[in-house]
Order: structure tokens, then sequence, then C-alpha cells
């Protein structure tokens, strides 16, 4: 019986003639092709092959793969494999020393190997500029889920190619593959499973009991010269109220629609204008110029914020302002809506990476995005970056299964609503930002009738 490397291996020339034949090597309009790494069982189920890439066999298959697309360049591009990554400018740092190891894991004598990573395009930009020109865009992209729909639609994002598609079924969670799945094909690679927010504090100012009221943390940091930080001008972030209110929003066959021109609505846009009649006494609802992240990490910084509700990302930022000792994370507070508290509701999501499915390098691409989403990156990320992982062996870290972060994105998933199956650019091009927006800069001193007239704008605006 044939070892498990070997029939990796085997599995994976018959995907790349497979790939030879039906796309050709080096033509960057033919789309990757995606073979799916399966033998037959006794029982007729598929059985789906994991490979390892420090195994020397598949290792140096994968070199000669390389080696094939390097050849089949022209000009002084000829035997060279040149792959561009786009990410987040945040994760900028960690993720060019991860092509950096890529670079040395990968290196061969027979081409020249080059990754270059850019945070110019961040993981909200990066589908819809693949689909503005797929041609010229990244060949490996960080992006968050909501925009799979649109990338798929495009036809511009290539399916994850057959020979990493047992890795990436059985090393991440289930419910990040269902994320990463579009009638029944994987398009993307996880990456992290914390795209979605909830609340940080420092534990000297707030405890426990404090944190679960957002009117009482308001009224203790207002007292103290201090301030909450939620941005109501991020429709990413006031779109919780309206879930709360019992909205919905969804995204069906090329239309957005959502439930804002209502009874609901109108009771999510009043319980924003109750909180932010407190604007400048304890509650601060805009980051002006500086973007959030830059806001809360001063906030933290200069003492002037004792909470914020934000995600991971900025995690590391808060840890060295304050301390990790004095970090606490918990689910968003109960909001004061129709006259009681109710808790506030949130988008939750995941962090994916995809492969151009125009990139002249196809198969080094789908390397590339496998490595940047493998297991020990992913650890590695949690470990720098703080990001919550979606692959089950990271989660078994035993500081990531600690973190209060993580802790708290569970505690809030009951709340979360999954933003990739609900929204598209038709909702983020409404004014769902400059609607929360108005009512901080009008310390919340805007009529029903006001109030309504706005709403029916958005949901018009989304059609």
């Amino acid at each position: 019986m044939a070892s498990k490397s070997k029939k990796a291996v085997a599995l994976l020339l018959t995907a790349m003639m497979a790939a030879a034949a039906m796309a050709g090597c080096g033509d960057s309009s033919a789309p990757a092709t995606t073979v799916t790494s399966t033998t037959a069982t006794e029982s007729g189920e598929e059985e789906l092959t994991v490979i390892n890439l420090d195994d020397e066999e598949v290792l140096t298959t994968i070199k000669n793969k390389m080696k094939e697309e390097a050849d089949a360049q022209t000009g002084d591009k000829k035997g060279k494999v040149s792959l561009k990554v786009w990410c987040a400018s945040t994760d900028l740092a960690f993720e060019q020393s991860l092509a950096k190891e890529f670079e040395e894991k990968f290196a061969d004598s027979g081409y020249e190997l080059k990754i270059r990573v850019s945070g110019a395009i961040g993981e909200d930009a990066s589908g819809s500029k693949i689909i503005e020109g797929p041609e010229d865009g990244a060949d490996v992209f960080n992006f968050a889920d909501d925009q799979l729909s649109s990338l798929v639609e495009a036809g511009d994002i290539a399916p994850v190619a057959g020979y990493f598609l047992g890795n990436v079924k059985s090393e991440n969670t289930e419910d990040s593959i269902d994320i990463c799945t579009v009638n029944d094909e994987v398009y993307a690679y996880p990456k992290t499973s914390d795209n979605g927010y909830f609340l940080y504090y420092d534990k000297r100012f707030f405890d426990e009991s404090d944190v679960a009221d957002f009117d009482a943390m308001v009224s203790k940091a207002g007292q103290s010269g201090k301030s909450v930080f939620f941005d109501m001008g991020n429709g990413w972030y006031s779109t919780g109220f309206f879930f709360t209110a019992g909205c919905t929003v969804s995204y069906k066959d090329g239309k957005q629609t959502a439930t804002y021109n209502s009874d609901e609505g109108l009771s999510a846009a009043k319980a924003m204008c109750h909180i932010a009649e407190n604007t400048g006494n304890g509650f601060e609802g805009t980051p002006g110029t500086m973007g959030d992240n830059a806001y809360v990490k001063a906030g933290f910084e200069d003492g002037s914020l004792v909470a914020a509700v934000i995600g991971t990302w900025v995690g590391p930022d808060i840890k060295a302002a304050i301390g990790e000792e004095n970090v606490g994370a918990a689910k968003l507070p109960t909001v004061l809506m129709d006259g009681e508290q109710k808790q506030l509701d949130s988008f939750g999501g995941y962090k994916l990476i995809g492969v151009n499915k125009f990139s002249t390098y196809s198969f080094s691409s789908q390397v590339l995005a496998y490595y940047l989403g493998c297991p020990d990156s992913q650890l590695k990320r949690y470990q720098t970056r703080g990001l919550i992982a979606t692959s089950t062996k990271a989660l078994e870290d035993d500081k990531l299964k600690a973190d209060p972060a993580l802790l708290a994105i569970e505690a809030q998933k009951p709340y979360a609503h999954a933003q990739g199956a609900s929204v598209s650019g038709k909702y983020w091009a409404s004014n769902i930002g400059g609607f929360g927006g108005e009512i901080v800069t009008e310390k919340g001193k805007l009529t029903d009738d006001q109030l309504k007239t706005k709403l029916k704008q958005i949901e018009d605006q989304m059609s």
C-alpha cells in the first residue's frame, strides 16, 4: 500500500496535469483550475488528502510546479515567480515576515522567488478592487467575508485548489469553512474568526458589573472626566442598534434590502440619540480624523478612554498602553431601547485569504495563500497581532484559549450577525455611517420626523 506522502504527491501530479491541460501554464487570462484531491473508501465516501509541507517529496513536487510557472514567463519575467499580496496596513509588518518565511522555504535554484506585500489596499476594500480590475490586482489578497459573494458573482476569485482542500477542511473550524463556501465550492482560505466587535475596558476603572449596562458605563466615566468610545459614525458598528431593534438586513440575487424605515428602525435611531446626548460627557461617538484604531490607541495611552467598542486588531495597542493585566474584555453592554435595557447586537464575521482567478501564477498563488492561513501561521498571527484563529490546532494554545478577547467574542456570538450573508457594497455605499455621525454631531437632538426621513433615505440608497 502506498504511503500517505506518495499518495499526496500522486494526487498533486494529477491536479497539475489536469490544470495544465485545461488552462495552460502562464496564461494570465485562464482561470485557475480546481481538481479535488480525493480517494474512494470502501464505504463509497470520499476521503480528502491532507499534505505536509515539511515532507520532502511534497516540497520538491511543489517547487517543480512553481518552476514550470516561472519558466512559462516571457521577457524579464522569465525564470521568476513574483507574487503580490494585499493586506491590512496594521498587519503589514507581520504579513511581510510570513512572506519572508515563504521565500526561504520555497526558494529554489531553478527560479527566482519574490513576494511583495502591500498594506495600501486593506481588507475592507480589496474585494472591490479585485473586481474593478482583476488583471491588475494582487495575486493573493486578504479580505472580509462580506465580499466573498460579490467576488464569486464576478468570477474573479479562484476556488481553493484541490490539493489544499483536505488541509483547509480538516485544519479549520466547521463554521469558518461554511463562510468560505458558495454553492458547495470552497473559495477562500480561513484566516481569523474575529471580524467583529466587542467591549475592551480598563479593569482598574470598571468591574464586570459596570460593563453590563451602556448608560451606567457612560455615567461613571463622565463623573471622572473619562469617556466610553463607540463609533456611531461607522455603519459597521451602528448597525448593531438596528439588529437589536429587530430590523432585518439581507442581500440576495444582487439586491440589498434593510427594514430601517419602520417602527423598529426608529427605535434603534432613538436609542442611538439617547446615548449621543452624553457626547463630551462620558461618551465619544466619532474618532474625528484619526480613525478608530489610532483614536482608541491614543485614548488608552493618555487615559481619556476607559472603554471602547472595537476588535482584536487594537488589542496589542491597548495592552501596551495600560498593561495586559489591566485589560478587560466583554460582550457588548445593554442599551436603553423602547424603555427597557436590551442586549446590543453586532456584526460578526471572518477574515479570509483569496487567490485572484487571473493570477499569472495560479498554482504558486494557491501555495502562498495556504501558507499564510496554515495552522502555524495562524498561531503566529495570534501571538504577534492578537488575532483569533480559525485553526483548530491554534485554538488549542493555552494562552489563546484563555484570552479575554476570545471569551468576549464567544459571549457575543449569540448576538452577532453574519455580515457575509447579509450585506454588499450597496449597503456601505448608503448613508448608514453618515446617519450615525450626524446623530453624534447633533448630540442626539433630532426629532422623530427627521429620523424617519433619514431612515427612508438610507433604504432608498440601497435599492
